[in-house]
């Protein structure tokens, strides 16, 4: 019986990145190819890509546990009784590492290009909604959250299950790095591959708190994309700005070395796979 359920597992697991991985892959491609050409139809294939966990962890969903697997799964990732105070920290701590990784930037003698936010106050609350929306958050979350991390902390322990997760989440945006105009054209990938690890771990540390909630994750999400047009501290196209980026980073690992020391956030290993 417990081979069966390590394959069902094994198996659920796998189609599920193969589908997300497939998917984004191949929009990113069809995007890239039209967008010089057609750039309203590589800009909706590009957007579409990032659709790929979601949409992933939908189908796999539907097909394990049928129409009251899915439902189930919909409530529990929907739960909004999570308390104020994490949406908060979700929302807000993105942005105090911003804040501190230029503060250092400067202090050693760098320089912070001018806020792109500066008296654009609606424009930025528009630019949140919008990167919720179709910038990534809405997409991901449900797939890489909603979906894989509870799968994975059934046989691993929450920290295994967030740097495994990581390590995945960033090599999916791979093609990305090939892609003009994008926010990882720029960024060494190495130090993108300690970023999304480093996020992940946080990710999954927040997730767990709030009870497998995904709301405070795509709260979390949207911060991490938008303030930085607020605090710009994103590798410039010429290469520029990768120190407060690294600071960034950097701030960001030793949250997550932090986490790793903290008390056991009570993981969903005991929830039921959808």
């Amino acid at each position: 019986m417990e081979n069966r359920s390590r394959s069902g597992f094994c198996t659920h697991l796998l189609v599920f990145f193969a589908l997300t991985f497939a998917w984004s892959w191949f929009c990113w491609l069809l995007g890239s190819t039209f967008r010089p050409q057609l750039p309203t139809l590589g800009t909706v294939l590009l957007i579409a890509g990032s659709f790929g966990p979601g949409i992933a962890a939908i189908a796999v969903v539907r097909y394990a546990g049928g129409q009251d697997g899915l439902s189930s799964w919909l409530r529990r990732s929907l739960q909004w009784r999570v308390g104020w105070g994490w949406l908060a920290v979700s929302f807000f701590l993105p942005l105090a590492v911003m804040a501190l990784a230029a503060a250092v930037h400067i202090t050693l003698g760098g320089t912070i290009a001018p806020s792109p936010a500066s008296g654009h106050v609606l424009l930025v609350v528009v630019f949140f909604g919008q990167i919720l929306l179709l910038g990534g958050p809405l997409g991901e979350e449900f797939g890489w959250r909603g979906y894989a991390l509870p799968v994975l902390q059934e046989r691993y322990s929450w920290r295994v299950a967030s740097v495994i997760l990581g390590v995945v989440w960033g090599v999916w945006h791979l093609p990305l790095f090939y892609i003009a105009d994008t926010a990882q054209r720029h960024i060494p990938f190495g130090l993108f591959m300690v970023n999304t690890i480093a996020l992940s771990v946080l990710f999954a540390w927040l997730f767990n708190r709030t009870r497998g909630s995904v709301l405070p994750a795509l709260v979390l999400h949207t911060a991490i994309n938008a303030w930085t047009v607020v605090i710009p501290v994103m590798v410039m196209p010429d290469g520029s700005n990768l120190r407060p980026y690294g600071l960034a980073v950097g701030i960001l690992a030793l949250i997550a070395f932090g986490l790793f020391f903290n008390a056991d956030p009570h993981p969903l290993s005991q929830h039921r796979k959808p």
